[in-house]
């Protein structure tokens, strides 16, 4: 009978320290869950209004001679994005630049940046991978790492360049974009997300790519300090104090 209850009391001490231990992980998990909005400190930004419809050489296109592929169908678009704009701009030259930029509120495992390479293939296009690239502010000491792409039809030759912000960071891949969100659910945030997209319709890809880099420099230099981390980061009060 004594056995009895001391196993009993055994299997009561179990269960409570089993309980306490179960407690305690869910109230870590809780503490440390994120629960700052990094959309938050950008939330009256509107890209329609932020990019301008002219600067430097550049003005938009009125004419619409060349249509933007969309980012993602309709549908997915409005999931995955709280703000989208496309754009055609051009020079003095008459040379043309394509613009796509789509931002997400909330970047998490279900509701994330869609890669160009996505919806170009979802749209008929073959893709050849060029490579990284990187692109230098004159303000800024170090360079930001900007993805190149080719899509292709029977038409249509388009040399693309991208880039991906989330939160901080810019990203160059699956694997970064998951590190990224990692990194700032440590710190208590919700990291935001922008995906950056430039293309040219053109058979000389080098001469594309070097006019898609002025572009953006052109752009990134024009637009005012916030807009530019909006762009290319970093967003958090913490990071912005050592760039800008």
């Amino acid at each position: 009978m004594t056995s009895n209850s001391g196993k009993g009391a055994k299997m009561r001490r179990s269960s409570i320290v089993a309980c306490t231990l179960m407690f305690c992980a869910s109230l870590s998990a809780w503490a440390l869950a994120p629960r700052n909005p990094m959309a938050a400190l950008n939330k009256n930004l509107r890209l329609e209004s932020a990019i301008p419809v002219s600067f430097g050489d550049w003005h938009l296109d009125s004419g619409g001679m060349q249509s933007v592929v969309a980012p993602q169908q309709k549908g997915l678009l409005d999931a995955l994005y709280s703000q989208t704009l496309t754009r055609t701009y051009v020079n003095a030259q008459g040379q043309r630049v394509m613009l796509s930029i789509a931002y997400g509120e909330m970047q998490s495992g279900d509701v994330e940046l869609h890669r160009p390479e996505v919806c170009y293939f979802a749209q008929g296009f073959s893709l050849e991978t060029v490579g990284k690239s990187s692109i230098k502010l004159a303000e800024r000491e170090s360079q930001f790492p900007i993805q190149r792409l080719i899509a292709q039809t029977n038409s249509r030759h388009e040399p693309i360049s991208y880039w991906m912000r989330v939160g901080d960071y810019i990203v160059a891949s699956g694997n970064d974009q998951r590190l990224a969100r990692l990194m700032h659910g440590f710190k208590g945030w919700i990291p935001d997300g922008i995906l950056f997209r430039v293309s040219s319709i053109s058979g000389d890809n080098e001469a594309a790519y070097h006019l898609q880099e002025r572009f953006v420099v052109d752009l990134l230099t024009t637009v005012d300090t916030n807009t530019r981390g909006f762009l290319i980061g970093p967003v958090s009060p913490e990071e912005v104090g050592s760039i800008r």
